[in-house]
């Protein structure tokens, strides 16, 4: 794995992904500086080398494992009806009356100033933990006996030239590169017309953060199901032995580690979030800052704005903050509208979007009359994507109750 494909990762229990040989050495500073906020300390199945960009991680990487069966579940995301949910990946555009066109496009930089000023009415909350209830759909697969060999062995191979001939910085690089291409080249030996059926792994995850330093966090996940968006899909994977996709993971995780916002803010929690400036150009001068100062070449601030736009439009920021957020954003170049949409959980919102230089497209869908981020999604020009929907944001007294409306 090159640099360009690490800065579009979010680099969550690095070390333990099965394409960890393919960075160079020097990335493993920020994998350790890292550790300290991982969920926890459970081993992770091997996952499928693949190049995913920056919020994927969190959202979960591709699991594969090579035995067993699971409960499949056909029904979408949070149990609405289908004719009123898209399937994960898509978005579903808003229409009037039977036969009608959709709705007009929405300029994206008005749209955005627009949120800044409905931010800007929020009344902020107050309470001993911030909640946040997401429910993801991320893609999955299957990969036999075989591929995970095939890795192993490049893996042995490519450490062992590392240490026989004790390349270092650019050398290191082109190594990286030569065992990239020769795991491109086994992911095609193995599936040379693409994997055999999709599926996606779908669940619901609660999280409670501390308002105050050394609090408790907990992370609660249930729901965990795997979907297959069409019956031909769900056919395919009992025709290979109705393989696991699904791993062994705990349901409730307790902790006092500190949380920083994610890998590229580390400075920034939730103790002091809500102490960001407010201003577009202070608020703007911070984040380039804090860009300037990651140990990365090949970063890119469109890409970090992106991540950690939706990083502070689902922490406690101030309503300021938020409204500086949506300006800088609608400063961006490239930013385009999707016009209204409705996100997996049948919800209808605007939805804006930018490409990067290297075909994946960010897309965000915000509440018109709120300006809450209710969804972002990420994914691959021809691929499938992830999705992300926020389905409850606020304050709690408790740890383990949810937000008293």
């Amino acid at each position: 794995m090159t640099d360009r494909t690490f800065a579009r990762l979010k680099p969550e229990k690095l070390d333990e992904l099965a394409e960890a040989g393919y960075r160079r050495r020097r990335d493993g500073d920020l994998a350790r500086a890292f550790a300290e906020a991982r969920e926890e300390t459970r081993p992770e199945p091997r996952r499928l080398p693949a190049r995913r960009p920056v919020f994927l991680l969190a959202a979960g990487a591709i699991a594969a494992v090579t035995a067993g069966a699971v409960v499949v579940s056909t029904g979408v995301l949070t149990g609405t009806p289908p004719a009123q949910v898209p399937p994960p990946g898509t978005s579903q555009v808003v229409t009037g009356e039977a036969g009608a066109s959709p709705t007009a496009k929405i300029d994206a930089r008005t749209f955005l100033l627009a949120a800044a000023d409905t931010a800007l009415r929020e009344k902020p909350g107050s309470g001993s933990y911030w909640y946040v209830r997401q429910r993801t759909a991320s893609p999955t697969g299957y990969w036999p006996k075989k591929f995970w060999d095939g890795v192993a062995k490049l893996q042995r191979q490519e450490q062992a030239e590392i240490d026989r001939t004790g390349a270092k910085d650019d050398e290191l690089v082109a190594i990286n590169e030569k065992y990239n291409k020769k795991l491109a080249e086994l992911r095609e030996s193995v599936y040379p017309d693409g994997p055999p059926f999709k599926a996606y792994v779908v669940e619901t995850e609660e999280q409670w953060r501390p308002k105050q330093a050394g609090g408790t966090n907990r992370t609660k996940r249930s729901d965990r199901e795997v979907v297959f968006p069409t019956p031909q899909d769900e056919a395919e994977w009992r025709r290979l032995g109705s393989p696991k996709l699904l791993d062994d993971r705990s349901q409730s995780v307790d902790d006092t580690l500190p949380r920083p916002l994610s890998i590229s803010n580390m400075d920034i929690t939730l103790q002091n979030v809500g102490d960001l400036p407010t201003s577009k150009k202070a608020l703007a001068a911070r984040l380039r800052a804090q860009f300037d100062r990651l140990p990365d070449d090949d970063k890119e601030f469109d890409l970090y704005l992106w991540q950690t736009a939706v990083d502070l439009m689902t922490a406690p920021t101030s309503p300021g903050t938020r409204a500086a957020v949506f300006r800088i954003l609608a400063d961006q170049p490239g930013i385009r509208s999707g016009g209204e949409v409705k996100d997996a959980a049948g919800r209808e919102g605007v939805s804006v979007a930018v490409d990067s230089d290297d075909g994946y497209e960010f897309r965000l869908v915000v509440d018109e009359d709120t300006a809450e981020l209710l969804e972002y999604a990420v994914a691959e020009k021809g691929e499938d994507a992830t999705r992300v929907t926020f389905e409850e944001l606020g304050w709690t007294d408790k740890l383990g109750r949810r937000p008293q409306s």
